[in-house]
């Protein structure tokens, strides 16, 4: 029974290590704290939330479902700088066995507004981490009869740890440019998670610790005219030898400025996937659609299928103040 204790950790352990970039998405510029904690706050408004779910390789046994709660705001502002923080709920859920990734974390910013167009702030992260298995979805050689595989026999099996569950800390930076009266503008943000490296691990005498994770993300819109934005972005994580880059742009049209607008954009997830989006603004509402088309050499497998992904996005922007005007008295 030991060996097979053992082929079962030595499975979970190369699982762990092939998605060792923590949770990835494709619509990464809806979920910015996942990328830097610094960008907790970091918007034009006062209260954002998200959540985003994927589903990746449905075609294969192995599928991956993700999902993402997000929710930060500004706490206060005093002079040119602002504080702001964030919450940032990520599940991750793939296999027989129900091997799962769940972080918890709580983000803190401060901002400084260098200058009409310019604003810098950094941010740390303090979460939780864990990691968890099942094996009742496992079948064990005790379960076979001779002639039949009896799930309802008892697998006799036993593991000393199906889960560890640690803190983690991160620390970031966030950059912000606002053009005044228009809608062009960047945010770029850099992160590095697990500064901590915590040790999430299934086997007690292990010392295998979580490796750092580098992040870095940018997002920008240049507005062309009244009805016509364009966009650009590039995300990138990197854990030890493991590593994702994806880089895209489109177009944003506005059906009623301010108010209304679509977005179709087109990426590459370098060296895995093309990832075509459709976005949809309204009010104070964002509705995102993804779809990765898998090109790299796991295709063999998924037939191009890779992952459907949604995203939606609330984001509470206060109404100006009315202007001062002079009455004119009626007689």
């Amino acid at each position: 029974m030991k060996h097979i204790r053992l082929v079962v950790l030595i499975l979970l352990g190369l699982a762990v290590r092939a998605v060792a970039q923590d949770l990835h998405y494709t619509q990464f510029y809806h979920n910015p704290m996942h990328y830097s904690p610094a960008q907790a706050g970091a918007f034009q408004g006062d209260l954002r939330a998200m959540a985003i779910y994927r589903g990746q390789w449905t075609s294969v046994p192995v599928s991956y479902q993700t999902f993402a709660l997000g929710v930060d705001r500004k706490l206060l502002e005093f002079g040119s700088n602002a504080v702001g923080t964030g919450l940032l709920v990520q599940h991750d859920k793939a296999g027989d066995a129900g091997l799962s990734w769940t972080q918890i974390g709580l983000a803190g910013s401060v901002a400084h507004q260098i200058d009409e167009w310019n604003t810098l702030s950094a941010g740390f992260g303090l979460g939780i981490v864990q990691r968890r298995f099942d094996i009742s979805g496992l079948k064990f050689k005790n379960q076979w009869t001779g002639e039949v595989f009896d799930p309802g026999l008892p697998a006799r099996e036993s593991f000393n740890r199906t889960t560890g569950l640690k803190p983690t800390f991160s620390a970031g930076l966030n950059w912000r440019l606002k053009a005044p009266g228009t809608r062009t503008r960047v945010v770029a943000g850099v992160g590095v998670f697990h500064l901590n490296r915590p040790g999430i691990h299934f086997d007690e005498n292990s010392a295998a610790r979580l490796p750092l994770r580098l992040a870095g993300n940018a997002n920008s819109y240049l507005q062309v005219n009244q009805f016509l934005d364009l966009v650009v972005f590039a995300g990138a994580q990197q854990m030890q030898s493991a590593r994702e880059i994806l880089v895209g742009g489109g177009a944003r049209i506005w059906l009623n400025p301010e108010e209304t607008a679509l977005q179709f954009t087109l990426a590459t997830r370098l060296g895995d996937a093309i990832t075509p989006a459709l976005q949809y603004e309204f009010g104070d509402w964002t509705l995102g659609l993804s779809y990765d088309w898998n090109i790299s050499p796991f295709e063999s497998a998924t037939t191009g299928r890779g992952g459907f992904e949604m995203a939606v996005v609330y984001r509470s922007v206060p109404a100006p103040p009315v202007k001062a005007f002079k009455s004119c008295p009626v007689f």
